[in-house]
């Protein structure tokens, strides 16, 4: 996770707080119909600031447990902060690598949003997803395909930001437009009961949602200039320019098409 091209720390942190807003009506939806119940024991791998994580600590209860797993120390620690202020004894965070992780057959419910397409080997994670659940686990994964963003009226910065964020994301080793290939994934990883689905949030108006797509251009600028793709006075108007966009308001800003994959493991795991 060397080359992840988002931006950690403060400023990446805060960004994690606006996707989450944003994207916590599909991932809650998604958890409920995958099956979250009382009791489980659960590990949300690349947490970030623990917003997953904590949904499903309260989902699982008193009786259940919790695992955070990240690899950034400033989101680890505020997501620490914000589980004591919250009471959630049975939610404990790690630092630690996905990459690196294994714990066989010790979940009830293995989950990943947005943490795969970074990697250089999301096959061989999505294994290790699998091995770690209990006969019967529950396994759900979230990722972006970048392929079907878009925004109305077309914006050449939009636009832009998005062909930066598929190329930088491949310089470092990933693919902005995994979510597609996760259904084979889980597939070949052995998963019984394979589903998927595909949610697209998309704001308008002066909606704060609408301005991920800009935070994340931010929060993507330092790799971009590290790999050459733009210089920072580029980065800079291209910033000035999407910021300008999104502050219009009959402007309609989409995330990039995200899918949805959840499957068990087979009684014999």
């Amino acid at each position: 996770m060397s080359g992840y091209a988002i931006r950690g720390g403060d400023e990446g942190r805060r960004r994690l707080d606006l996707l989450a807003r944003t994207m916590a009506p599909n991932t809650e939806a998604l958890l409920a119909r995958a099956g979250i119940r009382a009791g489980m024991r659960c590990i949300d791998l690349g947490c970030g600031g623990g917003h997953v994580s904590r949904y499903l600590a309260e989902r699982v209860g008193a009786g259940g447990f919790v695992v955070g797993l990240d690899i950034d120390d400033i989101k680890l620690a505020a997501a620490k902060q914000e589980c004591a202020l919250a009471g959630l004894q049975q939610l404990e965070f790690r630092a630690g690598s996905v990459t690196e992780w294994s714990e066989p057959a010790t979940y009830d419910l293995v989950y990943g949003r947005f943490i795969l397409s970074h990697l250089p080997g999301p096959a061989a994670v999505v294994e290790s997803m699998a091995a770690a659940l209990r006969p019967g686990g529950i396994f759900v994964v979230e990722d972006v395909d970048f392929g079907g963003a878009f925004c109305h009226p077309p914006n050449t910065g939009y636009e832009r930001y998005c062909s930066l964020y598929r190329e930088v994301v491949n310089r470092r080793g990933g693919n902005a437009e995994l979510g597609r290939e996760l259904y084979g994934m889980c597939l070949d990883a052995g998963l019984a009961e394979v589903e998927v689905d595909v949610v697209q949030p998309t704001h308008g108006g002066g909606e704060p949602e609408k301005a991920l797509s800009l935070s994340t251009l931010t929060n993507i600028a330092d790799a971009v200039i590290a790999e050459g793709l733009a210089n920072a006075d580029e980065v800079a108007e291209l910033i000035a320019e999407l910021t300008r966009y999104t502050a219009n308001p009959r402007a309609i800003v989409s995330v990039p098409r995200i899918f949805q994959v959840w499957g068990r493991a087979g009684p014999d795991r």
